[in-house]
């Protein structure tokens, strides 16, 4: 007899086609259910703004993380508009008596004021955004509304325009760095299929749609509150309220799988009282936004540096690395050339060891860690220790 065979196939793992194949491949369509109809409206607007194969193409935090974050940017577009207008009343928009030219010579120098900040603060703070993207998402967004306030204050004191100005300025050119290089670092973390130039792309998607509903808001809120500084000043209070706690959430719905200095802390001590592992969820949600859980050690220092503080620290000598422990000028651990990241984890568990004096920290217990790490899929290829460049070799 003939034989046939019934092929289903799915489009972004949704049922869409069903039908038999016979040996003479003529094809039977059978009926497919009518929510797959080839693309609705909702399938169009998924395709627009969320990236290709969503949700099991992104990170399972996706979605809450760009609800917050939509929720913050409409909020803070909306006062930008109400900041807006008070900047331009006191740069001289509608007074006759201003001159095109001073308002232009102080426009130059707040956005130099602000160029300025930008490559000083990259400078200072670089290596910390990739390892405390949280902290600087959540700081930059502080930043931002304190630099709105600035702007709202500058008409009620107009002989300070000008360093009103590049101060809001200023402010705004170090959220413009620290927002945009925390975001990078995000997008790289939701991007699962290494498909990042695609979440990137319908992040901005989705940012300019919050952008467009938030200009057609302002042409109706603006005209409303113009001149009624109360009111101006309450709108600000609220918008402000729920873009910093959109903002929280936003970080907090984050569930990094790379270890930092505090997330590494968490788990490695919670090893070390109950000899099990936190589920990366629980890492993130016991990690704290501000506080220093190891304090401030020095990691990947100089060798000679730890060397020259011997006197009264414990020292412990590995293969691969140094440890200080109570130095001077407090822990460090100076790293062998080639280690790789899972050494650096290594010695930070290490230090962590003999800092609660657990001294039965020989290699088993490593590996015992390292296997249990790996099996609640935490990322080692790469951490965020913030390790400086320096390294020895026994020559």
């Amino acid at each position: 007899g003939m034989s046939t065979r019934s092929i289903v196939e799915s489009y972004s793992r949704k049922p869409r086609l069903k039908y038999k194949l016979s040996e003479k491949n003529t094809v039977n369509l059978e009926n497919v259910p009518s929510s797959s109809s080839p693309f609705s409206v909702k399938e169009l607007f998924a395709s627009a703004f969320l990236p290709q194969g969503f949700p099991h193409s992104v990170t399972d935090d996706y979605l809450e993380y760009q609800m917050y974050d939509t929720m913050q940017a409409l909020a803070s577009s909306l006062t930008g508009a109400l900041a807006t207008e008070a900047v331009l009343t006191s740069a001289g928009v509608g007074n006759k008596d201003a001159t095109a030219l001073a308002a232009t010579i102080t426009w130059l120098l707040k956005d130099g004021c602000g160029m300025v900040g930008r490559i000083i603060f990259s400078y200072a703070k670089g290596t910390e955004l990739d390892a405390e993207s949280k902290k600087w998402r959540l700081v930059a967004d502080v930043l931002n509304d304190l630099a709105f306030f600035i702007d709202l204050l500058s008409p009620l004191f107009a002989a300070l325009f000008l360093p009103l100005a590049c101060l809001s300025s200023l402010l705004r050119c170090i959220v413009g760095v620290a927002g945009g290089a925390t975001r990078t670092s995000i997008v790289q973390h939701q991007a699962r299929r290494g498909n990042l130039a695609d979440v990137a792309a319908k992040d901005g998607s989705q940012e300019t749609l919050v952008n467009v509903v938030a200009l057609l808001l302002s042409l109706v809120l603006l005209p409303t509150v113009s001149g009624k500084r109360t009111l101006i000043w309450c709108l600000f209070g609220l918008f402000t309220a729920v873009h910093l706690l959109a903002n929280y959430r936003a970080v907090r719905s984050l569930r990094f799988d790379v270890f930092n200095r505090n997330r590494a802390a968490i788990v490695i001590r919670h090893y070390f009282t109950t000899g099990s592992i936190l589920p990366v969820s629980v890492a993130n949600e016991r990690e704290p936004l501000v506080k220093k859980l190891m304090g401030s050690p020095r990691f990947g220092c100089s060798r000679h540096e730890i060397e020259k503080e011997r006197g009264g620290a414990k020292i412990m000598e590995k293969k691969e690395y140094v440890l200080m422990i109570g130095g001077k000028r407090g822990d460090a651990i100076a790293m062998r050339g080639g280690a790789s990241s899972i050494d650096q984890l290594h010695a930070v568990f290490d230090l962590e060891a003999v800092k609660i004096k657990d001294q039965e920290s020989q290699k088993d217990r490593w590996e015992d860690f390292l296997m249990k790490v790996r099996s609640q899929g935490y990322n080692l290829d790469i951490n965020y220790l913030c390790f400086d460049e320096w390294e020895w070799e026994n020559k």
